[in-house]
């Protein structure tokens, strides 16, 4: 079985107040959002019951003709107006279905060309976020990766992908965030730096060995957590702290991310964004975020969309139908986010830009990314339209301390490119994975495959 660490939830947190506060959130808020969301759906809902209702017209119409023996034009004519009809059906439904969170659904990998089974354990239960270990059912000694999800409107199945294409080669943590709706307001409250607590909490006990790959949102506070326990206890850091596609300088390279964030009124936005959920605690809420994303790329997925029903009126057989479908499953599933995290993000990551300019204080003090000493590797995606190239890189400079740093660019990547897809399985995972190998002062089981290499960074 496997020799990795785990984590015991007991442990004390070190920086979280003895009492959190009831409600962190005192801002604007929108008191009629989820009543306008709920009036939408539900309209979009009974008209997709209406096109359910032609299309079963359609096909009791083909039906009869059939048994009736009517012309078979005629006959060929209802069957093409039934698949059209059931293409809208499907699309609607899918465009008002209430996604539920996906499962990681992992039971084997294969590891020296054998299906070993994976056991998904969680390890630390806090009130927003779970610790998820996939314990390999193996001897083999590999390396400890603490993979720091994004929390920024999907959940960590997201990042699957991901999961998948390192298991073969290392013992993999996830931090899974709850869905903040479905958190007490006794709780207490969410923040940027409660996220950065969380990350210093898991990373000390996973041990000084642990190798953390942090993803697209979850960069900034990795750099808050590991900077911290750097300057508090050197000898606790990670072995390497890798960002991928992070903001960590917005003002690097502008996108229609943070152009909305320097020409956003924050309160105005706030009092019509955020919303009240059924327990009280105040959200912004993901069917929000998805339209975001959404309205960020439209001909992509009206493209995709538009394929899906050309597909399903054709014959409904091409296997593209499967995997847009796959991805839409994921990509619809949102969670909602605390208001005072979310709040917290935009102006302090895209609207101050605290990180980039020093300014940024994390519990009373300043957050100093050149106490780190560990390895850092940074990596972007040449087409990054969400965090574009620069944004990561750029910030690179500020890890004085460390001796080693290391930037890769993946060419003809986009943002989900940099951690999902044959980009990520065939050019930056074995980079990744060598440069983990290589940093490590543990010995590890012999790769599978010989590694590509990561560049150091001459900034």
């Amino acid at each position: 079985m496997t020799t990795a660490k785990r984590v015991d939830t007991a442990v004390p947190r070190p920086h979280w107040p003895a009492v959190a506060p009831k409600n962190g959130y005192q801002g604007p808020y929108n008191p009629w959002l989820e009543h306008m969301h709920y009036v939408s759906t539900t309209a979009m809902k009974f008209a997709s019951l209406a096109v359910g209702l032609q299309r079963d017209i359609f096909r009791i119409h083909r039906d009869v003709g059939r048994i009736y023996g009517q012309p078979l034009f005629v006959q060929q004519m209802n069957s093409y107006l039934e698949r059209v009809a059931d293409a809208n059906v499907t699309l609607m439904e899918q465009l008002t279905r209430e996604y539920t969170k996906p499962e990681f659904g992992f039971t084997t990998t294969r590891i020296d060309g054998k299906d070993v089974p994976v056991t998904e354990r969680v390890v630390a239960d806090r009130p927003f976020c779970k610790l998820i270990h996939f314990e390999r059912d193996t001897d083999r000694k590999d390396p400890v990766v603490l993979l720091v999800a994004p929390q920024s409107g999907h959940y960590a199945t997201l990042l699957r992908p991901t999961v998948e294409r390192l298991l073969p080669e290392a013992e993999v943590y996830v931090t899974d965030w709850v869905n903040a709706r479905e958190v007490p307001v006794e709780a207490g409250e969410f923040t940027l730096e409660t996220y950065a607590d969380y990350l210093v909490d898991f990373i000390t006990e996973l041990g000084p060995h642990a190798q953390v790959i942090s993803i697209c949102q979850s960069t900034v506070p990795a750099v808050m957590a590991v900077s911290r326990i750097a300057e508090d206890a050197p000898e606790a850091q990670p072995e390497t702290l890798t960002l991928m596609a992070g903001p960590l300088d917005p003002s690097a390279a502008p996108t229609e991310v943070t152009q909305l964030a320097d020409r956003m009124h924050l309160p105005s936005y706030l009092r019509m964004f955020i919303a009240e959920a059924p327990n009280g605690r105040k959200v912004y809420p993901g069917y929000v975020q998805l339209m975001s994303f959404i309205a960020m790329n439209p001909e992509n997925h009206f493209s995709s969309h538009r394929d899906l029903y050309r597909y399903q009126v054709a014959d409904n057989t091409n296997p593209e139908i499967v995997r847009i479908e796959r991805f839409y499953r994921e990509y619809f599933a949102v969670a909602d986010l605390t208001a005072e995290f979310y709040a917290d993000t935009v102006e302090r990551v895209f609207i101050d830009k605290e990180l980039a300019k020093g300014t940024m204080n994390y519990r009373g003090r300043p957050v100093r990314p050149e106490v780190i000493t560990c390895p850092i590797i940074g990596v972007e995606g040449a087409n990054d339209d969400i965090s574009a190239p620069g944004q990561t890189r750029d910030f690179l400079a500020k890890f004085t301390g460390s001796s080693d740093v290391t930037f890769y660019e993946q060419p003809h990547a986009g943002h989900y490119g940099v951690f999902a897809g044959g980009n990520w399985r065939e050019e930056i995972a074995p980079r990744l994975l060598g440069k983990i190998h290589e940093a490590s002062s543990e010995t590890y089981s012999k790769p599978q495959k010989a590694h590509k290499k990561i560049e150091p960074y001459h900034g």
